[in-house]
């Protein structure tokens, strides 16, 4: 009886949920193909959800009568009331007609749209500022697959690797989420993830594009919004009609670059007559090399205020050959709105241009009656007037904020936990459905993941212990069931190179750390020729508050140095041209030291460090001469720097020394991402104090002098134009005494045509120590990165990522003679590479002319 009883309840249950579900197809009127992903928005529940890829949508329904509304981009929105019996509605939408008469030119010859697109500009601050508050559920839906290997990648894997890489090659990946997204004006958000479903490995971040608000001067931080106040600078705009919709007059506006790139738009803003709002968008970008198209659609969920509803996204492109396709889906559901009550009327925007005389009467209007009045209870204000009222506005929430400095602050809660694999859940919960496709595909990815749990160790495990409620058995996936992991972390790296004091070397470098507490760390090498073994140790404590830099550090031992240890050269590159070319650059001498070494970040805006050490030196030769193509085997350079200050340096003499440095990013703006401060890089330069000093007098030291150095360094973006890296320092030796070559104030230099150096703080054909001083000296460099010159206008080029740069580097010591050189760099070349072309000159006279070869600055700075 209970049974039954059970049975009939669940049966209604399920009818009742299936008769509050409405379901359909959204098709064209006039041909009758389905329009995919079509918005769906019930004004009952301030909901929406979206059509798939078949036209196809379902949509759950409150008690009684529901206003509902379809829209599709280009298409007259159809509005019906509809009840929980009705079931069934298809609904059909007819293309969009537009009002053509209303495109007109203006008798100052300006396009129609540059008036909407002011007053939407000017607008947009107040938009951002209109909720104080809002929570929200988000449902997203995520799909992706690799569609292209290069055949060179396959061809170099080995057999299990091709299979492997057969297997993964068009196999795509899913994820859907739900989520309960709450936001607070004026930058946080907070994201606590309900339900997900995953199959697959994701790799494209879409969440800059998915939850981008375009009133945001900025979109994914590097694409200027249509809405931008810089907008006029990237775009051009055309007003192609307006229609009504809902009763409401709609702008589309399309959108123009001036200069297509990276870092803007094209396509379609639509926006509201007289709200000044937007009403959806269809605009596409390049990033890396991928096209990224995105949609979205908004809805009056209260009065004058429009919020998105959908947002569709989809990415498509290649990496070094690697072909890539994304698509995502993401619906919003049940907005629940607090308005800001300090911006509560309704504000009407007057543009300048083009009503001159209605705007020189309110602005009179509004000197009696007071700006802020008319922002806080509504009126006329012209846009100019808005613009500035809202910067003043929030200046002054900016003051009395307790973070200024903080541009935003995002949460995401995602136990995983919460993860439900279960389909029927899915099936039922699921907004948007899925295509016959679609169900396919579940299909399949779902049989290939049973496959992989079995494969890495699916077992029964009997877990009954004759508990009666207990099932038999339970399955229990081992390959999630992992030893419990040692706090220790063991590494070995080979250390093997040539140079022509030790020759062919041996050796290896062996770590063991704790986490973050404590790390020990043996270096060790023997050179052949040189027949000695080298050694150093080092151990460290705690971290210096940024990334993996070490707090505290003790190391010592016997082991050869470059006189310049920035390093000058790179062991790898210097073993090339030893080898290949039998050229030698690299001077290096034998230490026998120990050091001490203090590093400290107090935030992310200041950083100390400091260092006492202490080095018995000896000068060593050459050793080995082998050359791999030279006949005649032809001696190296002898290990001998030659300066201009000091000659030729044969010897060298122990020293004690002590160095200090301090370095701040004023003004420096964060990220805040789950409670973690995010630097925004290009958001404040960095100024850095530099003291080092020779102590006389301690073991054997002869060392007696004192190097005051200061820093600036920045690097920012040059309007519309590209990007410029600054760097400038100088110091002085306040006293040079005894002044041994090591703790000469060297310089960043490569006469190898292969180098590793950042181009910001090196020069390209620089003798090697031929400047090095012990007295003033000041540097700069000065890069300048073009968004478009010469092949970067080449739009096959640019989509690849090429870059170029224009560069000068300064160098001025007494013996200098102004060394200045000049450069053009193809920068980005396949994504990894640089090639320059730089010219040097002593007095502003020509010395020479060179071409090196380096790593991209976008992989340097990683």
């Amino acid at each position: 009886m209970i049974r039954c009883l059970t049975l009939l309840l669940a049966l209604a249950l399920c009818t009742c949920v299936h008769a509050q579900t409405l379901t359909g197809t959204i098709t064209d009127a006039q041909t009758g193909e389905p329009l995919p992903f079509a918005s769906i928005y019930v004004e009952t529940t301030k909901s929406g959800t979206a059509s798939n890829a078949e036209g196809q949508y379902q949509l759950r329904l409150s008690g009684g009568a529901n206003r509902v509304i379809f829209q599709f981009l280009g298409y007259q929105a159809v509005v019906k009331t509809v009840y929980p019996s009705t079931g069934r509605l298809d609904v059909a939408l007819q293309p969009e007609a537009l009002d053509l008469q209303q495109v007109e030119i203006l008798s100052s010859g300006e396009d129609l749209s540059y008036s909407v697109i002011r007053r939407a500009i000017a607008k947009a601050d107040y938009h951002r500022n209109q909720i104080e508050r809002y929570d929200a559920e988000v449902y997203i839906k995520g799909t992706g697959k690799v569609n292209k290997i290069p055949g060179l990648l396959r061809m170099m894997a080995d057999k299990e690797d091709r299979e492997e890489i057969d297997a993964f090659v068009g196999r795509p990946f899913t994820t859907e989420s739900t989520s309960k997204i709450t936001y607070e004006r004026p930058n946080t958000f907070k994201q606590d993830v309900v339900s997900v479903y995953k199959i697959g490995e994701e790799t494209f971040d879409a969440a800059p594009y998915v939850f981008a608000s375009f009133y945001e001067p900025m979109i994914a931080d590097e694409i200027v919004s249509p809405l931008s106040p810089k907008s006029f600078g990237y775009y051009r705009f055309e007003h192609e009609g307006v229609f009504v919709d809902q009763d409401e007059l709609i702008n589309k506006i399309r959108v123009i670059p001036r200069s297509r790139g990276e870092d803007v738009f094209e396509g379609y803003v639509y926006i509201v007559q007289d709200d000044w709002s937007l009403h959806s968008l269809d605009l596409t970008t390049y990033k890396l090399g991928f096209q990224i198209d995105v949609a979205q659609n908004f809805a009056e969920v209260q009065e004058h205020i429009w919020m998105p509803i959908t947002t569709k996204m989809d990415a498509a492109g290649q990496i070094i050959g690697v072909g890539f396709e994304y698509h995502y889906l993401s619906t919003v559901s049940n907005y629940n709105l607090e308005l800001n009550e300090e911006l509560g009327g309704y504000v009407e925007v007057i543009d300048e241009k083009t009503q001159p005389d209605l705007a020189n009467k309110t602005k009179r209007e509004n000197q009696v009656a007071g700006y802020e009045q008319t922002l806080a209870e509504g009126g006329e204000l012209t846009r100019k007037e808005l613009r500035r009222l809202m910067r003043e506005y929030e200046k002054q929430e900016r003051k009395e904020s307790d973070a200024p400095e903080v541009v935003s602050n995002y949460t995401l809660t995602n136990d995983s936990a919460k993860a439900v694999i279960d389909t029927a859940y899915w099936a039922a919960n699921r907004p948007v459905p899925l295509t016959a496709e679609e169900k396919r595909g579940y299909a399949i990815a779902d049989s290939i993941q049973r496959l992989e749990r079995e494969e890495q160790g699916m077992v029964r495990v009997q877990i009954n212990d004759g508990d009666a409620n207990l099932p038999d058995s339970t399955a229990i996936d081992t390959s999630r069931v992992r030893r419990k992991r040692s706090p220790w972390r063991r590494q070995f790296l080979p250390d093997a190179f040539f140079n022509p004091v030790e020759g062919y070397t041996l050796g290896g470098r062996l770590g063991i750390a704790n986490k973050n507490r404590f790390g020990l760390g043996l270096r060790s090498r023997y050179g052949i020729a040189w027949d000695r073994l080298s050694w150093e140790v080092d151990t460290w404590i705690g971290r210096s508050g940024k990334g993996s830099e070490k707090r505290f550090r003790f190391s010592g031992g016997r082991y050869l140095r470059q006189f310049n240890d920035q390093p000058a050269i790179d062991p790898w590159i210097s073993t090339f041209a030893n080898l290949f070319n039998g050229n030698n650059f690299i001077r290096l001498y034998e230490r026998a030291y120990g050091r001490f070494d203090y590093r400290r970040n107090y935030g992310p805006a200041w950083r100390t460090e400091f260092s006492l050490a202490y080095e018995d030196r000896r000068a060593v030769r050459n050793n080995a001469e082998n050359q791999w193509f030279s006949k005649d085997e032809e001696p190296y350079a002898p290990n001998l720097p030659i300066s201009a200050e000091r000659g030729i340096v044969g010897t060298v003499a122990p020293a004690a020394t002590v160095d200090f440095r301090l370095a701040w990013r004023p003004g420096l703006e964060y990220r805040i991402e789950n409670g973690r401060k995010e630097v925004i890089e290009l958001s404040a330069p960095t100024v850095s104090l530099g003291f080092r000093s020779g102590i006389p007098e301690i073991g054997n030291s002869t060392a007696d002098f004192t190097l005051l150095e200061a820093a600036y360094e920045h690097r920012f973006a040059m309007g519309r134009k590209g990007f410029v890296d600054l760097l400038v320092r100088g110091g002085t030796f306040l006293n040079n005494s005894s002044v041994d070559f090591p703790d000469f104030k060297h310089f960043a230099t490569s006469e190898i045509t292969l180098t590793s150096l950042d181009p910001i703080g090196s020069y390209r054909l620089l003798p090697y120590y031929l400047n090095s001083t012990q007295q003033e000296y000041v540097e700069f460099y000065g890069h300048y990165q073009f968004r478009k010159f010469l092949l970067s206008r080449i739009w096959k080029l640019h989509l690849m990522g090429l870059k170029e740069d224009l560069f000068v580097n300064y160098l001025y010591t007494p013996a200098s003679e102004n060394y200045t050189e000049l450069g053009y760099s193809i920068d980005n070349i396949f994504r990894i590479l640089r090639l320059e072309f730089v010219t040097s000159f002593r007095d502003f006279e020509y010395e020479d002319f060179g071409v090196r070869l380096s790593v991209s600055t976008t992989l340097s700075r990683l």
